[in-house]
């Protein structure tokens, strides 16, 4: 096998997680501006949604396109060189690697992955009790309460986190 096909094929994946990532990031970023300064909270047209979609996509065979192609003429350098480059097989190997552990630390962040922070397990346990929504007080209040909300948006009841957690975990 030629090393240029080679390379290509040791850095597809890596640079198909930078192309994703980069095109999401991307994507986010045009959405923001559009719902920010161009169309606010009103219902998009179906064309911003199509735009947004293109955006996407375009970007992300684009870049893919471009480091696929730095991957091909790296390894068409090295075609001269007796031995595969045992650097160049730790970069991919590393790139992969870190790729993924930043995909799997931006959801652990989140919430996504990982135990359920205490919103979700209070807004899991009102709705196990049949009640429409959830409050917490604020992160900075000292308080560590879940309240219950009713259909109209009073709290019908409030109880420590620590209730909550151990109903959970039941």
């Amino acid at each position: 096998m030629r090393r240029r096909t080679l390379y290509v094929l040791m850095f597809s994946v890596p640079a198909l997680l930078a192309a994703v990532m980069v095109s999401l990031a991307l994507f986010g970023s045009a959405a923001g501006f559009l719902w920010l300064f161009v169309l606010g909270d009103e219902p998009w047209p179906q064309s911003a949604s199509t735009l947004l979609a293109s955006l996407f996509v375009l970007s992300f065979l684009a870049l893919w396109v471009a480091l696929l192609s730095l991957a091909y003429f790296a390894g068409r350098k090295q075609e001269a060189l007796p031995a595969l480059s045992v650097r160049h097989v730790t970069m991919s190997v590393g790139a992969t690697v870190l790729l993924v552990l930043l995909a799997l630390s931006h959801q652990w962040s989140v919430g996504n992955i990982g135990a359920p922070g205490n919103g979700a397990l209070c807004s899991g346990y009102c709705r196990e009790q049949g009640f429409d929504a959830s409050s917490m007080p604020p992160r900075d209040s000292g308080l560590d309460t879940c309240s219950c909300l009713d259909a109209q948006g009073r709290e019908a009841t409030t109880l420590p986190m620590a209730t909550v957690r151990a109903r959970r975990q039941r």
